[in-house]
């Protein structure tokens, strides 16, 4: 009796502590609660987010996919032509889909593309 009572109170913690080891990216499941698709610029959105996820592959003489969007004219023809959103919006697992080390959020995905709407503009 006292063995299976010990048993069930293990296999008891034992679910209770593996189901609390749940991780999901809040941002995906909620939104942020910001402003993903109404406004975004060049210098407070778009900019910052190519330097951190674009710009170490894409610059220079031996840019990636001789791809240099190291410059705002780059990265809007390259917006506006319609391949940085192409890109952007691959499913994992796409060979074509960048940047390579996972999406980015829906959250910039929609900032690229209010962006584009605007004339993807220096502001």
């Amino acid at each position: 009796m006292l063995r299976t009572f010990s048993v069930i109170f293990l296999l008891t913690g034992v679910a209770a502590i593996s189901s609390s080891c749940y991780y999901d990216n809040a941002e995906q499941l909620y939104g942020t609660g910001g402003n993903c698709d109404s406004t975004a610029t060049w210098s407070v959105d778009i900019q910052p987010m190519i330097q951190t996820q674009c710009v170490g592959c894409h610059q220079g003489a031996s840019a990636s996919g001789d791809l240099d969007l190291s410059s705002h004219a780059s990265v809007q023809a390259s917006t506006l032509n319609g391949s940085l959103i192409d890109r952007i919006q691959r499913g994992a697992g796409d060979p074509l889909a960048m940047p390579p080390s996972g999406p980015l959020s829906n959250c910039n995905q929609a900032k690229v593309r209010v962006w584009e709407r605007g004339g993807a503009l220096p502001n």
